[in-house]
């Protein structure tokens, strides 16, 4: 983390020293106000009332410069404050999406995704405060306490200044045990919180299989559960503040009480004159209020060291291997795809393919069948070079997978997975992921030849017409044709399709194969399933043993 912030540092280098220069400068008027205080005030206690006006006139007006002075920093302040923050956002934000896009497939299938994009959001507002108010504000109430200090000691007499700074001291780390307490308490709070988030996201993602269940009982009791623990944890922490905040302050004032004995016995010993104590009276209660907001700040920047450090943390993750060699380009008619003698098996699992040999020809059908969990949706992952096989050759025209870029085999290698996610955006928008610039002719072929003629047909505003959310307002067969015609106007010379008849009644199994095999003529295509349709024109048959881990090619 801490290379993470000094790269921040670095980076914003300009806007974050003018931030501190001035918080710096807002420090050494605000410490300087006092003196002008105790000098009005002199005037007044010495009785000069004949000239007191003509005599406070030029302390006022200086006073007033500095008041001007404060407030014009103070709008320099907030307004670099506010360029800066909104800089540092969308430079989070971009190297958020640069790190997705090349972590590996396996770190997102481990999130949550609502909670996960709760706690990088709270974790860039924590950054925001730390680099655009922690830092200047510690270095503005730095220089005021330090200009504070000099100031008594250079004006009153030392015994008086060491017992205020030790009072200061005291209650300083009284606030910083305090702090910490509540920084614990602050992270079991945000710990319980992202539970919370986890449930309530895991409960609307999977709504559908909650109702179908009849455990809407069972989730909100799942729910009531951490929320009754987050419940105990502010009540502990409230009762925590409740106690030692009087406390302390009962302390500083104690301790006040103690010096104005201290100083009043000065005076009557002749050792202070009126003015210095004046001089103390004020600077005292500005160092005290400097300290307490200095210790709060550092103590307090627990909360965003932890949204910084899971940030920073995220940032530093290994991304995936990048291709240290020349690598090839992909031919964009259909080729035929080669497996041999490959073996895979996730980490920690078993072994899914175990000397696994495979020809898939261009131009043809090519079906995998296999049991459900036997490893068929795998070879999508090894295809696409989401992971590595630990042993074999994949290749594809010939050419072995390792010397094409992810980004070949995957413009190249066109996917349809069970999900089928359509995009809360337009159909024009949701076709146009996959080739951006695809004109409208394009676009309207493409859904032609994906048979979704009908179904445009029904939308109010044709292609611009908004997506529901996750394509909820689109039968199973519409959304799986949605995602072909993605690959019609990719002009994907490979299509894979995963499970392609599940959930889908008697016609629109027929309208599917019949898409299928239309786009035999330009494509390799490969389908995975355990089902299979009689319209479907197959070329090649295999059956997915998964026990063995091989590949056992069948007649059809």
């Amino acid at each position: 983390m801490r290379s993470w912030i000094i790269g921040i540092i670095s980076r914003y280098r300009f806007s974050l020293t003018l931030l501190v220069m001035v918080q710096l400068g807002c420090g050494v008027l605000i410490a300087l106000q006092p003196r002008y205080y105790q000098q009005l005030v002199s005037l007044a206690i010495n009785g000069q009332y004949a000239n007191l006006w003509s005599s406070g006139q030029p302390l006022l007006e200086q006073l007033a410069l500095i008041f001007l002075g404060i407030a014009v920093l103070q709008g320099i302040s907030g307004y670099a404050g506010s360029v800066f923050s909104f800089n540092l956002l969308k430079q989070l934000q971009t190297d958020f999406f640069d790190k997705a896009s090349h972590l590996p497939l396996a770190y997102f299938q481990q999130q949550s995704a609502g909670e996960f994009f709760t706690k990088f959001n709270s974790d860039i507002s924590q950054a925001q405060r730390f680099f655009a108010d922690f830092l200047p504000g510690v270095g503005r109430e730095l220089i005021t306490a330090v200009v504070v200090t000099v100031i008594l000691f250079y004006f009153c007499p030392a015994s008086l200044t060491l017992a205020a700074l030790g009072i200061v001291g005291l209650t300083a780390i009284l606030v910083t045990v305090l702090n910490h307490i509540m920084g614990f308490y602050a992270r079991a709070q945000r710990d319980t919180w992202s539970d919370i988030q986890r449930v309530f996201d895991e409960t609307i993602q999977g709504i559908d299989t909650v109702k179908v269940l009849a455990a809407e009982g069972q989730q909100a009791a799942h729910f009531h559960k951490h929320t009754t623990w987050l419940q105990k944890l502010s009540i502990r922490a409230g009762a925590i503040l409740s106690v030692f905040s009087p406390g302390i302050e009962l302390l500083t004032q104690l301790g006040g009480l103690g010096l104005v004995a201290l100083a009043y016995y000065l005076i009557a010993r002749g050792k202070m004159g009126l003015e210095p104590f004046l001089l103390f009276f004020f600077y005292a209660t500005l160092l005290q209020m400097s300290v307490n907001q200095l210790t709060s700040l550092v103590a307090t920047v627990q909360t965003e060291f932890t949204g910084m450090r899971h940030l920073a943390g995220f940032l530093a993750e290994v991304p995936e291997a990048e291709d240290s060699h020349p690598t090839v380009t992909l031919p964009s008619q259909s080729v035929p795809i080669e497996l041999s003698n490959l073996t895979f098996g996730y980490p920690g699992g078993r072994r899914l393919y175990n000397q696994a040999n495979l020809l898939i020809p261009a131009n043809s059908v090519t079906v995998i069948g296999g049991e459900s969990g036997s490893g068929k949706s795998t070879l999508i992952n090894l295809l696409l070079r989401l992971y590595a096989p630990a042993e074999g050759v994949i290749s594809i025209g010939g050419i072995d997978i390792r010397r094409i870029s992810r980004t070949e085999l995957r413009r190249k290698v066109g996917v349809v997975t069970q999900n089928h996610f359509i995009f809360q955006e337009t159909l024009r928008g949701n076709l146009l992921i996959a080739q951006p610039d695809a004109s409208d002719p394009q676009i309207f072929q493409a859904l032609e030849r994906a048979q979704l003629n009908n179904f445009l047909a029904r939308l109010p505003e044709g292609i611009e017409t908004v997506m529901d959310p996750r394509g909820v307002g689109a039968s199973t067969g519409e959304r799986q044709r949605i995602c072909i015609a993605r690959l019609l106007l990719r002009e994907s010379p490979i299509m894979i399709l995963d499970e392609p008849w599940s959930n889908l009644d008697d016609r629109a199994r027929t309208l599917l194969a019949e898409v299928i095999n239309a786009c035999k003529s330009t494509a390799t295509i490969l389908i995975l399933t355990h089902e299979r349709h009689p319209a479907l024109a197959v070329d090649r048959l295999y059956h997915l043993d998964g026990t063995q881990g091989i590949l056992i090619q069948e007649s059809h």
